[in-house]
């Protein structure tokens, strides 16, 4: 059990340190931020050996998205703008 427990710890730290590049390449500050929050829980469940670090990170990442700070939508610079009301564009 402990092996699949350290497993899963290095898979979000991986992904911590993904999200990290992904940040150097788009300079968002969302990647910081759920970096930060993979990589401890990744490092909290390695070094006590309870499994619910990693539980309340991905809860922690699922909720920051869910309030906006999602890594998956494109930047507000790059979103299409509507067209003005009442006009054909």
């Amino acid at each position: 059990m402990v092996i699949l427990l350290y497993f899963f710890s290095s898979v979000f730290i991986v992904l911590g340190f993904m999200m990290l590049f992904g940040y150097h390449r788009t300079k968002r500050k969302e990647f910081i931020l759920l970096s930060f929050v993979y990589s401890a829980s990744g490092v909290a469940a390695g070094h006590s050996l309870q499994w619910w670090p990693l539980i309340a990170g991905f809860v922690v990442a699922w909720l920051l998205k869910f309030a906006g700070y999602d890594a998956d939508k494109p930047p507000p610079s790059s979103r299409p703008t509507d067209p003005p009301p009442g006009g054909n564009g």
